[in-house]
């Protein structure tokens, strides 16, 4: 167990979770820093794998009993998951493998017809997204490892699924920022009511592609749903830039969502030694890294100019000590009200985080699920209301009411 868990730390850091320093406050929007219940890599400050087993878990909440329910244990890490059907969840595995979960029968059934996926220690396939018109296209779109010679770089898929089989494979895109080094892949993949994609990429440790407009390295991207590029995006007439950029200055971004209300798009990064951000994503703006940060110790020894420059946008929220940022998702169902409206981010430190917002401003957050001591890699609202956590260790699990 001790050289699992020293692996999987390892992961961690390859991984590009943030470490994390106690700092004093600044003027920023900051989150408050509840100690995790699992222990802590001192490296990376995510929070060591749970040693597994049955347990209940009831915690409150927003006025709520509420009770944590795990439904599935695999062998291997899922990046992400989301519901193609009321009972029927399809999700990704790190290793490269995507598989079906029947809630009512607890069936598991795997996806042939895959790409070739490199393997990588942190990487595999990552983000799978399903089109919004599901009923009608069959359509889904996912993110994975792509061996490119003597490196690996990211790349944007779509197939239809057929039963138990994808077809009409098509890669829409690959990153241009391909690395030997296998980490800050970003990697996250959403569609917006006007059938526009988008999907995050890495700085893939070289912090100066985030601000370089003819890399995709660092950056939100948009794409038409065939992987074309729309014509008004913000660097199409830029000279030399990528036309695929969105927005600039970014990290290791790992979780997209949009806001049920205003429809704005939400993102979330790790930052480098604390300063993870949540920020509101407008087309052609600068995020700022490497070049402003509330974080420290920047890849390399390179350091950053401060925390605020002209031109560059401040983050929506900074987690300082950090809390190694994955999923992102909002909720808006009415089976648990009191969390409507709430803002989730699972963390690779041990819990769930919950923000909930008034319009745009956070007026209170909460750290749950800490005993449970899982590094949580996506958070999804399920048809039937409850919230859906997945896991490092191959956990489905969701939030339900408790019982009496």
């Amino acid at each position: 167990m001790r050289n699992a868990v020293l692996i999987f730390a390892t992961f961690a850091v390859l991984a590009g979770c943030a470490e994390n320093k106690n700092d004093s406050a600044s003027s920023a929007p900051e989150a408050t820093s509840p100690s995790a219940a699992a222990p802590v890599d001192v490296v990376s400050g995510a929070s060591a794998p749970a040693a597994g087993g049955d347990q209940v878990i009831r915690f409150e909440s927003a006025g709520m009993q509420l009770e944590l329910e795990e439904l599935l244990r695999t062998d291997d890490a899922i990046f992400a998951m989301e519901f193609i059907g009321p009972n029927t969840m399809i999700f990704s595995e790190r290793g490269g493998q995507l598989k079906l979960l029947q809630l009512d029968s607890g069936e598991i059934s795997e996806i042939s017809g895959e790409p070739q996926v490199m393997q990588p220690e942190t990487g595999g396939v990552f983000d799978v997204h399903i089109d919004p018109d599901f009923s009608e296209n069959q359509f889904l779109y996912f993110s994975y490892v792509k061996e490119i010679g003597d490196e690996s770089a990211i790349a944007l898929a779509r197939a239809r699924l057929d039963n138990l089989e994808l077809t009409g494979l098509t890669d829409l895109f690959i990153a241009n920022n391909g690395s030997d080094d296998h980490a800050h892949w970003g990697s996250r993949v959403i569609m917006d009511s006007n059938r526009f994609l988008f999907m995050t990429v890495g700085d893939r440790h070289v912090p100066n592609n985030a601000q370089d407009p003819t890399s995709h390295g660092g950056k939100v991207l948009r794409f038409n749903e065939d992987g074309s590029v729309p014509d008004d995006n913000p660097y199409v007439d830029v000279e030399g830039a990528a036309p695929e950029i969105w927005t600039i200055g970014h990290r290791n971004p790992q979780g997209l969502a949009f806001h049920p209300e205003s429809g704005k798009l939400f993102e979330q990064e790790h930052g480098p030694a604390g300063g993870d951000e949540v920020n509101i994503i407008e087309p052609g703006r600068n995020y700022g890294w490497p070049v402003i940060t509330w974080g420290e110790n920047i890849w390399g020894g390179q350091l950053p100019e401060g925390t605020e420059r002209e031109g560059m946008e401040q983050p929506f929220r900074y987690f300082k000590p950090g809390i190694a940022p994955s999923g992102l998702n909002f909720y808006s169902a009415a089976r648990l009200p009191g969390w409507s409206g709430s803002l989730f981010n699972s963390t690779l430190r041990g819990h769930l985080t919950r923000l909930e917002l008034d319009g745009e401003q956070v007026v209170f957050e909460e750290r749950l699920l800490q005993s449970w001591g899982e590094r949580l890699r996506d958070v999804v609202e399920g048809p039937d209301g409850y919230l859906y956590l997945a896991t490092e260790t191959g956990v489905i699990a969701r939030v339900v009411l408790a019982s009496p």
